[in-house]
């Protein structure tokens, strides 16, 4: 590779020089560029602190903390969150099977469904980068108050304030498709006496996101449902297999993915 030297911009510019000289180098050793920097470093060295292999922080943080607008303390828990639930696996990503434990839900279409939006190169496991983008663009956005709010009404069956375990259950159950689900552990961790006030739903939905998209699939087909009525006179329309019920097996996530 012949000697570079920096034009008259470039000269004003080091970093444009600089990014002009890697990326001729990169061509003649026909390699990727990447954006890594020293928050990366910092994030293999964490990585290693919480057991993962080293290169499960390389998330090439300036390009990823512009697009998400999230900054270090941000990512940096997010690798926390990521670790505990990778801790189990080989190679320190995240299987279905780790996706549902953590979760504490069974295999189901709609998880399977769900692990799909985070699986962005379908590989089968989710990487550090890909959860924290699935967080970010899947789940945050879901897990508003006002979403928060509309899920715990709709829990709350007989509108007394308190989410019984049998209410939990069933709802659970009909947006999972999964008639004989046990919910007692999951409602035991939200819980913190016989019922589930408001206050200890929504402390629960902030610290785990990834049910938002569950509850706002499980909303949009039951307001899908609610707008299929027919006006008074005419015939009712039968529920297919894609309306939410307790029999219902096939409900779920659709959103594309999108960096």
């Amino acid at each position: 590779m012949p000697v570079q030297a920096p034009n008259d911009e470039e000269k004003r510019d080091p970093v444009l020089f600089a990014g002009r000289v890697r990326t001729l180098m990169a061509e003649a050793l026909d390699i990727p560029v990447t954006d890594h920097t020293y928050e990366d470093c910092r994030l293999m060295i964490s990585a290693g602190q919480l057991t993962l292999p080293m290169e499960a922080g390389l998330v090439e943080f300036t390009k990823i903390s512009r697009k998400l607008k999230l900054d270090w303390d941000g990512i940096r828990k997010h690798l926390d969150e990521y670790a505990a639930i990778a801790s189990s696996s080989k190679g320190g990503r995240i299987g279905i099977e780790e996706f549902a434990e953590y979760l504490k839900l069974p295999v189901s279409d709609v998880l399977r469904q769900l692990f799909t939006l985070f699986d962005r190169n379908h590989d089968g496991s989710i990487d550090f980068r890909e959860y924290v983008i699935g967080l970010a663009v899947l789940c945050n956005p879901a897990n508003t108050e006002e979403i928060i709010q509309v899920a715990f009404k709709l829990f709350d069956l007989d509108e007394d304030g308190y989410i019984t375990e049998d209410e939990f259950s069933t709802i659970l159950q009909a947006s999972l498709g999964v008639p004989d689900l046990d919910v007692s552990g999951l409602f035991k961790e939200i819980a913190q006496g016989d019922s589930i006030s408001y206050e200890e739903f929504k402390s629960f939905a902030l610290k785990h996101p990834e049910y938002a998209r569950i509850f706002t699939t499980y909303l949009d087909l039951q307001a899908g449902y609610v707008f299929s009525l027919p006006e008074q006179g005419q015939a009712a329309p039968s529920i297919t297999s894609n309306k939410v019920s307790p029999e219902n097996h096939n409900g779920g996530p659709s959103d594309k993915k999108d960096d």
